[in-house]
């Protein structure tokens, strides 16, 4: 059974520096590292993979993405890490218990930090859930009426073209490509044919570039609410399933660097 993760780890920086530009790159750089001290084969599968790749990493949450960060000695910082499959779970695991990350340095960066906790669930974190694609689909709502807050910049790439609007075709054919690679119920591909169907009810976005080490890119974030037809109940439900999928697979490019995430907002 294909089980999502999105778990959280509170780190504590052992000193001080700063990140003059995007940390992303580093976080995923970390993780990598962090599972290639159990599975050097499966990190170098991860990182080798071309594709929809199954994991995500944040930037350090609720930090701006957009300026230096300054990090002091002693205090304490949050990541968040998306897992689409039980094995790169379990590897990640493994490494904390078996191979002692809790108790080892660990770098981002130049920097040091003491792994402190790990967070599975939201009753810790608001960025900590589980869910089965079974369950998506049995616990998605049939609302029309579907709101997504892009919290980290968003984009899209088509060859070396980047698209930075936040088209229901692009968003929802992103969630389906990757929903499909890693679980187990397949959606049929057809009805990517029918997102051209949905429409914006309410955009509320800005544009916000982050700098990485040598280049940077622009996306769009902020709050989008996406309006489905009543009459197809297919792509209703379909929608609803890939909206709650969201949370943990991101959307668009660079996901794995932080990149695209995203929270489904209740309809007000």
């Amino acid at each position: 059974m294909s089980i999502f993760h999105s778990v959280v780890i509170k780190l504590q920086a052992l000193d001080e520096g700063v990140y003059d530009f995007y940390p992303g790159q580093k976080v995923h750089s970390f993780f990598l590292n962090l599972i290639s001290k159990s599975d050097p084969k499966m990190a170098k599968s991860l990182h080798d993979e071309k594709k929809e790749k199954p994991f995500t990493v944040s930037s350090f949450l609720g930090l701006n993405v957009d300026e230096p960060i300054h990090i002091r000695k002693h205090s304490f910082y949050f990541i968040r890490i998306t897992m689409l499959n039980d094995e790169i779970l379990d590897s990640m695991i493994a490494s904390i218990l078996e191979k002692n990350a809790l108790r080892q340095e660990l770098k981002i960066g130049n920097i040091p930090y003491k792994m402190i906790e790990i967070f599975f669930d939201k009753e810790y974190s608001k960025w900590a859930a589980h869910a089965s694609a079974q369950e998506l689909f049995l616990s998605s709502s049939s609302s029309n009426l579907i709101k997504l807050r892009f919290h980290t910049p968003t984009l899209f790439r088509s060859g070396d073209e980047h698209n930075r609007y936040p088209t229901p075709v692009k968003v929802f054919t992103s969630l389906l490509r990757k929903f499909n690679k890693f679980s187990e119920f397949k959606i049929e591909q057809q009805i990517e044919e029918q997102f051209n169907e949905i429409s914006i009810l309410e955009k509320k976005t800005t544009s916000k570039r982050v700098i990485f080490k040598d280049f940077y890119l622009e996306g769009f974030i902020g709050d989008v609410t996406f309006k489905v037809p009543d009459h197809n109940q297919r792509l209703l439900k379909i929608v609803n399933v890939l909206a709650d999928f969201a949370f943990f697979a991101g959307v668009g490019y660079k996901t794995t660097m932080g990149l695209g995430q995203i929270e489904r907002l209740p309809i007000e």
